[in-house]
């Protein structure tokens, strides 16, 4: 029969009585940028509305979407969504479950799964 026997806890020194140090200093803030992505993201989300809106009410749309995506033709693909009004640089990438789209500007960036299998 297995006895078990814990191990004795820990003796560690405290580390701020061991190391005393100040407390961090950061630089001030500046908002604009991130104020920037925020704007950006708004345009990404509405591109990416559109894209779900294209899909989901045109059938025909969808399904020369999934044969250009049979083909890996990315091409045709980015073709298709800048048509319908997709202002974002685009970014493709095909599988056997589905589509991965990659909007993004300058600050930020919007990944869209949609899957077909």
């Amino acid at each position: 029969m297995f006895h078990y026997v814990p191990y004795p806890p820990l003796q560690v020194p405290a580390m701020r009585s061991a190391y005393p140090r100040a407390p961090m200093t950061y630089p001030p803030v500046d908002a604009h940028s991130f104020q920037r992505s925020a704007k950006e993201s708004a345009r990404l989300v509405a591109d990416a509305s559109l894209i779900t809106q294209q899909i989901s009410s045109s059938l025909s749309f969808a399904k020369r979407m999934m044969e250009a995506a049979e083909r890996a033709d990315t091409t045709i693909v980015i073709r298709m969504l800048k048509q319908i009004g997709v202002k974002s640089n685009i970014d493709i990438r095909f599988s056997p479950e589905g589509i991965r789209i990659y909007l993004s500007m300058t600050s930020s960036k919007l990944f869209l799964l949609l899957q077909w299998g």
